[in-house]
């Protein structure tokens, strides 16, 4: 997909200089704004100093960058308390879909949806980024952001439903550049955490982790981990 590039206001973001290992979410966002474009935000963080920007811009019919992807937006900090253990601006792309509104409730354009669909893709297979690392600013702080995707729990579960999509499609060399981009590692079945135990316990049993993914000899790494739990959790595996 193509797309154009803004830089923000040297007051907006940190220059990092961040390797890809570094960056291991991606958080979705919304404008908050009834009829902006991707453009008229990438212009607005290159002229105004505001200390806050996002790495991305999406609308129905563009995507703009306003942040490099190797250096830190500040999109998703807090004063307050984080929600999310791991998740922090340093570690993050910041994603905002342009909005609109209609009856006092905020809305995305189906184009935007799809343009950041096709964004978040290109950038989970880029970084060696898990569907379930891809999170709303809501998740981190309890922001009401993306408030299309908060008020309607049934919008962002379809969302979320096409990266799995994208995940599934992965190639055998795909799979290989996620597990050499792992920084944690499962080696046995107690080690792995209470969120994804239940899936290697299951496909042990089934006999489907052989080898090196033996119940005694997991050698899992956690990006792969989470995408067994996520296609456990959408009943591929069956009880």
């Amino acid at each position: 997909m193509e797309i154009r590039f803004q830089q923000a206001n040297p007051g907006n973001y940190l220059p990092a200089s961040r390797g890809k290992g570094q960056i291991r979410y991606l958080v979705i966002h919304f404008t908050a704004n009834d009829g902006d474009t991707a453009k008229n935000n990438a212009d607005y963080f290159k002229n105004t100093n505001v200390s806050t920007s996002a790495h991305y811009f999406v609308d129905e019919k563009e995507v703009w960058q306003s942040v490099r992807d190797a250096d830190v937006a500040w999109h998703c900090g807090t004063r307050g308390t984080y929600f999310h253990p791991y998740c922090r601006n340093g570690n993050s792309i910041g994603i905002e879909l342009c909005s609109r509104m209609k009856n006092g409730q905020y809305y995305f354009q189906p184009g935007t949806v799809e343009n950041a669909v096709q964004l978040v893709r290109m950038l989970m297979k880029k970084y060696g980024i898990a569907p379930d690392c891809v999170v709303r600013h809501y998740d981190v702080t309890h922001k009401n952001c993306p408030a299309p995707f908060v008020e309607n729990a049934a919008a962002w579960k379809d969302f979320q439903r096409k990266l799995t999509e994208e995940v599934d499609d992965m190639t055998a060399d795909e799979v290989k550049n996620l597990i050499a981009q792992s920084k944690t590692v499962y080696n046995t079945v107690s080690s792995v955490p209470d969120w994804g135990r239940a899936t290697v316990e299951k496909l042990a049993r089934k006999g489907w982790l052989k080898g090196e993914g033996s119940a005694t000899g997991l050698n899992l790494p956690e990006e792969v981990l989470r995408v067994l739990v996520i296609n456990d959790r959408a009943g591929i595996y069956g009880d």
